[in-house]
């Protein structure tokens, strides 16, 4: 009988060591949930020394009211049930320390009669704070997440994936994409749940849907699979990101990269690559095209008129006519400024492309009302029938260039095709007026000065401006063969302003400071000169540029003289009474200035070079050198001799008593930097 009694006590103590070897709480209650058993993770938890202490003892008696009676009903509970029942509830330690324990708990059944309660419990407090913090991830994640079933339904999905839809996740929950929203691409992102549960590999799928308010909208997702012990796919999880407003702005940066603001036509990127598809078409079908490069008649006029924004309004007026006169399969775009271009499809017979400019024509010159004012437009039209004269794009612009500007010259308000035999030179002359037109706005102008120097001193008192053109910013363009071309083509103008301005900054630069001043002469063409905002422009550039008008000599030539009109007098008098002096250049080469230079303010007369260089062989030209030197002197000018080339020619001048000479004999026209004052 001791012998029993020493194996249970044993046996106890095995069971309690068991127990307490446990790492989570274990206990046994009796049917008042007084605790019979329990091991010492228990009573670490209730900060008591061992688990002794336990016994006899309810909930009541170490934790809070409310958890205490929650865990009694969970003992009822287990009790009155055939089955575990498990909760996950929380609890209080010894500490004050709230957390989480998961709980089971089954009844205890002794000879067919309930005993009491087993239990036990684990911390899972860590598990459900990485739950909590998972979930609080996907559910504010401003990814689109969702989760499909085997038979693509949505079991779970996110807030921002609601958002998406425009729609409450309760309208989606348990529906396929095909239920819900329905379309093309609902059962594309469909078969491919399918595709991942069936090879466990990811999808990636854009997915576009219509909300019911009619918005377009776009998902870039990626379907990955997730997998279950045995490595089969359980679930198919879904993350998407909504690209509607990235696409959207790629659509308007696709706009801006291809398309004209104004006109909203293609631009000139977007008709190269029309140019370079019918090229390569054409080479294929042996089919033909025709490239035609349309040019407004007086559209400047225009926008000087009645300002840019009308202008931009005509542009547009424009762009519908020429499209409304082609088909839908040729190709109407905006090159810049009043610059369009078509591409005619197709072309069999060259006299096609004739009839369609015809009607381009006949539709532009039609009156347009803008704002209020009546304006008739006409147009000049160049073309190219390809490949019959080249395959190569930058060729096919410029042939039609050229075709136009022929056009401009017969006229204007006509077409003309683009033929091999026009001559070099005026293929040359068009191809240096359209580079005009764009070398401002490049950079490519630049001024070089040569020195005016005094023969008795041998100092430099003055500099002569005198453009040049790095055409490209890698030829340079003699100005004997831009000049002329510039003036007849009316970008003179322009220029003229833009060497006024950068001649004004480089004389304060100069002369600030400077206690004997050198003066900065400009060539003033006629065409400039003639233009009425001359002197308004001439008084802005003084104003922007602090230049002082006494560093200033305005150089005109006798043509201008020849056309004696009051405004030509009026606006020379004014610019002498604002400091500038004004020079008469190339003189003696002209007829009948004499007779003028009393009537103008002349304050310097220029000998012309050709007199210059023939004094040393020529008795005339010295002679005629000598009277415009006796000349200026009695009229109390004061004189300038360009062209020196040699000691022999420095010499005579000196002696005739002219004491200011340029030329290679001193210098050659050198930029800003190189001038060594």
């Amino acid at each position: 009988m001791k012998n029993i009694k020493n194996q249970n006590i044993e046996s106890n103590q095995y069971i309690q060591t068991l127990i307490d070897n446990f790492p989570f709480m274990v206990w046994l209650k009796d049917v008042n949930s007084r605790i019979l058993v329990a091991n010492s993770a228990y009573a670490n938890m209730v900060g008591v020394a061992s688990s002794a202490e336990l016994i006899g003892k309810t909930d009541f008696d170490f934790f809070p009211p409310d958890l205490a009676q929650e865990y009694v009903d969970g003992d009822k509970k287990a009790m009155l049930s055939t089955s575990p029942s498990a909760v996950t509830v929380p609890i209080k330690n010894s500490d004050g320390e709230y957390y989480w324990i998961e709980s089971y708990k089954s009844a205890v059944v002794v000879n067919g009669k309930v005993a009491g309660s087993l239990g036990y419990a684990r911390d899972v407090t860590a598990n459900i704070q990485k739950e909590h913090e998972y979930r609080s991830i996907v559910e504010n994640s401003s990814n689109c997440i969702a989760k499909y079933n085997s038979d693509c339904q949505r079991i779970f999905l996110n807030n921002a994936n609601s958002s998406f839809y425009e729609v409450p996740a309760s309208s989606l929950i348990g529906k396929t994409p095909s239920q819900y929203p329905g379309g093309v691409s609902a059962l594309a992102l469909e078969e491919s749940i399918r595709q991942v549960f069936e090879s466990g590999e990811n999808q990636h799928v854009a997915f576009r849907l219509t909300t019911k308010n009619g918005k377009h909208k776009i998902m870039d997702t990626v379907l990955t699979a997730e997998f279950n012990a045995i490595h089969e796919v359980k679930a198919v999880i879904a993350i998407g990101q909504d690209m509607t407003q990235a696409y959207e702005n790629l659509d308007r940066i696709n706009n801006l990269a291809y398309f004209d603001s104004i006109t909203k036509l293609p631009n000139r990127i977007s008709l190269l690559e029309v140019l370079e598809r019918c090229i390569q078409q054409s080479q294929q079908s042996d089919s033909s095209f025709a490239f035609l490069m349309l040019d407004l008649d007086g559209f400047k006029a225009v926008n000087d008129l009645l300002g840019h924004a009308e202008g931009d309004l005509l542009l547009y007026e424009m762009a519908r006519r020429i499209e409304r006169s082609v088909r839908p399969t040729d190709t109407v775009a905006r090159l810049g400024g009043d610059e369009f271009a078509i591409v005619l499809t197709g072309v069999q017979d060259a006299k096609n492309a004739g009839t369609v400019s015809k009607k381009i024509l006949e539709a532009i010159k039609q009156p347009i009302l803008i704002r209020g004012t009546e304006l008739f437009i006409s147009a000049s039209i160049g073309i190219v029938v390809c490949p019959d004269h080249s395959n190569d794009v930058s060729d096919i612009v410029k042939y039609s260039d050229i075709a136009m500007y022929k056009a401009k010259k017969h006229g204007r308000n006509n077409y003309q095709f683009y033929s091999s035999d026009l001559s070099q030179t005026t293929i040359e002359r068009i191809d240096i007026e359209r580079a005009l037109r764009t070398a401002l706005q490049n950079d490519e102008f630049l001024l070089h000065y040569q020195p005016q120097i005094d023969l008795k001193t041998e100092k430099i008192v003055g500099v002569e401006a005198l453009l040049r053109w790095n055409r490209n910013h890698s030829e340079m363009i003699p100005p004997n063969r831009f000049i002329g071309i510039a003036e007849d083509s009316g970008f003179i103008i322009e220029i003229g302003e833009w060497i006024m301005q950068t001649a004004f900054k480089d004389a304060v630069r100069w002369n600030t400071g400077r206690a004997q001043p050198i003066s900065v002469a400009i060539n003033l063409s006629s065409r400039q000169f003639i233009h009425n905002n001359l002197l308004n422009s001439i008084k802005h550039l003084l104003k922007k540029t602090h230049c002082n008008p006494a560093w200033i000599t305005l150089e005109i030539t006798e043509s201008l003289l020849l056309n004696d009109n009051l405004h030509i007098r009026k606006t020379l008098k004014s610019l002498d009474s604002l400091g500038f002096r004004i020079s008469l250049d190339d003189f003696g080469t002209g007829y009948s200035a004499l007779s003028y230079l009393n009537k103008f303010p002349v304050s310097e007369i220029k000998i012309d070079q050709s007199f210059v260089q023939g004094i040393a062989d020529n008795n005339d030209h010295r002679l005629i050198v000598q009277a415009i030197i006796s000349m200026a002197k009695s009229l109390g000018k004061e004189l300038v001799a360009e062209g020196v080339e040699t000691a022999e020619q420095a010499k005579y001048l000196l002696d005739c008593d002219c004491k200011v000479v340029q030329g290679f004999y001193f210098s050659k026209p050198k930029p800003f930097d190189e001038i060594d004052m």
